[in-house]
C-alpha cells in the first residue's frame, strides 16, 4: 500500500463524503473512490459502509483509523530527520495557495526560494481560505496563505497584510445603489462564494446585522467568473476590492457605499511543523519577501467562527442601517 492511500483513507473517514474529501485533497471524486477501492482490496476488507449520506467507517476501519494516522505522522517525522541529517533542505512541500499570485506576491517568493533552496519542490494547490484552513489541520497541506480569522490552536500563524472587502455591484446599477439603503440591496440578485470561503462568512454576518433576507441567485468558486457575472448585470457580490483593479474591470464593477471592512491575510502551518527544515524555509522566505521579521505574529480578535468576523470596519455605523 502507498503513503497517499492511508492519507486518502484518514480525509474520507474525517469528512465522511467522496466530494468534501476530494475537495481537500485537491484531486478528483473518481480519484479518491479508486484509492478507498484499491486500499480495501489490499486489505482485504471492507473500510466504510457507503450510502446516500456519504462514507461511514466499519468496525474494521474505525479499528485501523488511528493506526494509518501513526504510520503516516512517522513517515513525515522520518523525513524530516533524514533532512535534518543531511543538513540539506529538500522533499516536496504542498503550499496552499487562497489567492491571486500577485496578492500573495508568489512569484517573488517561489523566485527566492529556488535560490535558497534549490532541492526543494513545491505542489501548489487552490483552495478557498477554509479548505487551507483545514488542510494545514488535517496535514494535506504543509504550509499555506488564507484570508480571515483562524481558531486553530494546532496552527501557527503569521498576519502578512490587510485585504479590503466591499460590496460590488454592476456599474449601470451605481446610481440608484449610491447611498446605503439595504432594502434596495436586499432586492437585488446576489452571487454567493463558496461556503468554506472567509467572504462567505462575512455575507452571513452582513445579513444577521442588517436583519436581511437574501438568497443567492449563483454560487460560485472561482474570482473572474464573479467579476464577470457582476459585470454583465447579473447581481451583487462580495470581493476583495482590489481584484476588481487587478482584472481590469474599472468601469463595469463598482464598490458601494454600504460596507467596507478587511480582513488579515495569513501564512499558516502547523505548530508541531514549526521545525520542519522545509517548513522553516518557506516561512523565512515568505516572511523576508512581505518584509516581516519573525517575532511580528500578528494578535488576531476570536472571531465567532472562523472567517466570520472582519477585523476593521471602515463604514460608519449609522450608514449600517435597513433603511
Amino acid at each position: 500500500m502507498e503513503l497517499y492511500q492511508l492519507r486518502t483513507f484518514l480525509t474520507v473517514a474525517e469528512e465522511g463524503h467522496l466530494t468534501r474529501a476530494a475537495e481537500k485533497l485537491f484531486t478528483s471524486q473518481p480519484a479518491v473512490s479508486g484509492q478507498i477501492r484499491a486500499l480495501e482490496d489490499e486489505l482485504g476488507m471492507k473500510l466504510f459502509e457507503r450510502s446516500s449520506r456519504g462514507m461511514q467507517l466499519t468496525q474494521a476501519g474505525k479499528a485501523l483509523c488511528e493506526q494509518a494516522r501513526r504510520v503516516v505522522n512517522a513517515a513525515r517525522d522520518f523525513k524530516h530527520s533524514a533532512d535534518g541529517l543531511r543538513g540539506a533542505v529538500s522533499g516536496e512541500l504542498v503550499l496552499g495557495l487562497n489567492n491571486r499570485p500577485e496578492i500573495l506576491r508568489l512569484m517573488e517568493v517561489l523566485q527566492e526560494l529556488t535560490l535558497r533552496h534549490a532541492d526543494l519542490r513545491y505542489e501548489l494547490v487552490n483552495g478557498s481560505s477554509g479548505v487551507i484552513i483545514q488542510g494545514l489541520e488535517e496535514g494535506s497541506i504543509s504550509i499555506g496563505f488564507f484570508e480571515g480569522q483562524c481558531e486553530s490552536p494546532k496552527i501557527t500563524h503569521h498576519e502578512l497584510d490587510t485585504i479590503e472587502l466591499c460590496l460590488a455591484a454592476p456599474a449601470e446599477w451605481a446610481e440608484e445603489l449610491s447611498t446605503p439603503d439595504w432594502k434596495a440591496l436586499e432586492s437585488k440578485p446576489w452571487i454567493f462564494v463558496s461556503p468554506m470561503c472567509s467572504y462567505f462568512r462575512t455575507i452571513q454576518h452582513i445579513c444577521r446585522e442588517q436583519g436581511l433576507q437574501i438568497a443567492p441567485r449563483f454560487r460560485v468558486n472561482e474570482e473572474l467568473t464573479v467579476l464577470n457575472l457582476v459585470a454583465e448585470g447579473l447581481g451583487v457580490t462580495l470581493l476583495a476590492k482590489r481584484q476588481i483593479e487587478l482584472h481590469q474591470f474599472e468601469g463595469r464593477v463598482v464598490p458601494l457605499p454600504h460596507f467596507r471592512a478587511v480582513v488579515p491575510l495569513s501564512l499558516g502551518y502547523l505548530t508541531e511543523r514549526a521545525n520542519d527544515p522545509a517548513i522553516m524555509a518557506v516561512r523565512d522566505t515568505v516572511l523576508d519577501v512581505w518584509g516581516k521579521p519573525m517575532g511580528t505574529n500578528a494578535p488576531l480578535v476570536p472571531p465567532s467562527r472562523r472567517g466570520a468576523q472582519t477585523t476593521t470596519s471602515t463604514t460608519n455605523s449609522s450608514n449600517l442601517r435597513r433603511q
